[in-house]
C-alpha cells in the first residue's frame, strides 16, 4: 500500500509533504460497526455509507426510523420532501435540522420541481438510488423540550409491493419495518374514489405484514401508525373528517386497525392548492400543480412524534 502524506504550509506559502501514519478509519459499516438498520456488514441492504456515517457520529443518540410507505404514484416523494421543507422552517411546534448534506437533496429536488409547476419523477426501484433523510427534530422548549433523530428513506412503491409479496426479498424495507418507531401509510384518495379497493387492499397487506413481523403474541400492536389519504386537495370530505371518511370508504382497513393496532389515526393531506391537466402528444393526461398549498403534511408526523419514546 502506498504511504499517505499530509501537507504542511510554511510562511512563504509553499508546502512540503510530511509522512505521517494513516488516519483512523472513518465511521462506517463493517464487522466492528454493523449496519444499524439490518445489523449486517453492508452492502447487505444497500444503506448508503453517508447515512451510516451520519448515524454513527451522533453517539449517544438512538435514531428513530420512520417508515413512510405506500404504493407507486401515491405521492410519497412529494409528501416527504414537503415535510422536510416545513420542518426546516419550523411549523406545528416542530423544528427540524438536517444532519448531513445528503438529507437536503430530496427537499431541494421536490421544492424545485413544485416551483416549476410539475411533480417529481418516480422514485427508482434500485435501492442504491433512493434518497435518505437524517433530521434532528425538536418539539417544545425548556424542560418540555423533546428531541429525536429521524431517519427516513424515500422508498419506491414497487419495492414495497415486492417485499409484501416475497417477505425478506428487500432487506431495507424488511429492516425498516422491523425497527421503525412509527409508520406512515399513504393511501391514494383518487384510487379510493375511482379505482375500487386496490389502495385499501395494499394498505391492508402492509399492516398484516407489519403485525406478523412485530405483533405481540397477545393484544394489539403498540406502534404508532398514521394512515394518510394523499391528494386530498381534490376533495373536501376527507379533509373535513378523515376518520369518518375512512369508516365509509375503507371500512375493512378501518376495522383491521381497530382490532389489531392500539395507536392509529387517519389523516388527510394535500400539497397542491389547485391542479391542472396537460394532454401529451400521445393523448396521455399529465397532472400539474398550479398552486402550492400544503395541508395535513406535518400533522401525521407531529402525532407520531408525540408517541416516540
Amino acid at each position: 500500500m502506498p504511504p499517505s502524506y499530509s501537507y504542511s504550509y510554511s510562511s512563504d506559502d509553499s508546502y512540503s509533504p510530511s509522512r505521517q501514519p494513516p488516519p483512523p478509519p472513518m465511521h462506517g459499516y463493517g464487522p466492528q460497526n454493523p449496519c444499524p438498520l439490518c445489523d449486517g456488514s453492508c452492502p447487505v441492504c444497500m444503506v448508503p455509507g453517508d447515512v451510516i456515517n451520519s448515524i454513527q457520529v451522533r453517539q449517544g443518540t438512538t435514531p428513530k426510523y420512520t417508515a413512510i410507505l405506500g404504493p407507486s404514484n401515491v405521492g410519497k416523494t412529494v409528501f416527504l420532501g414537503t415535510l422536510l421543507d416545513l420542518l426546516s422552517r419550523g411549523t406545528g411546534g416542530l423544528r427540524g435540522v438536517a444532519r448531513g448534506a445528503f438529507s437536503l437533496a430530496l427537499q431541494r429536488n421536490v421544492m424545485l420541481e413544485l416551483e416549476r409547476q410539475r411533480f417529481p419523477a418516480k422514485t427508482p426501484n434500485e435501492p442504491d438510488r433512493w434518497n435518505w433523510v437524517h433530521c434532528e427534530v425538536t418539539a417544545g422548549t425548556g424542560r418540555k423540550e423533546k428531541r429525536a433523530d429521524i431517519i427516513a428513506p424515500d422508498v419506491a412503491g414497487e419495492a414495497v409491493a415486492g417485499e409484501l409479496n416475497v417477505p425478506g426479498s428487500n432487506p431495507i424495507i424488511h429492516g425498516l419495518l422491523l425497527k421503525c418507531a412509527g409508520l406512515v401509510v399513504l393511501i391514494d384518495l383518487v384510487s379510493v374514489l375511482e379505482e375500487g379497493r386496490e389502495a385499501e387492499l395494499f394498505a391492508n397487506q402492509l399492516l398484516v405484514y407489519l403485525t406478523q413481523l412485530r405483533g405481540a403474541k397477545r393484544g394489539k400492536l403498540n406502534l404508532p401508525v398514521a394512515l394518510v389519504f394523499t391528494k386530498s386537495d381534490l376533495s373536501d370530505e376527507p379533509m373535513n373528517d378523515p376518520n369518518a371518511f375512512a369508516k365509509s370508504n375503507v371500512s375493512n382497513l378501518y376495522q383491521f386497525c381497530t382490532s389489531q393496532l392500539s395507536r392509529f389515526r387517519f389523516f388527510a393531506s394535500g400539497v397542491a392548492g389547485s391542479v391542472g391537466f396537460l394532454v401529451g402528444p400521445t393523448g396521455q393526461r399529465v397532472c400539474v400543480p398550479l398552486r402550492i398549498q400544503p395541508r395535513g403534511i406535518v400533522e401525521p408526523f407531529a402525532w407520531m412524534f408525540q408517541h416516540y419514546r
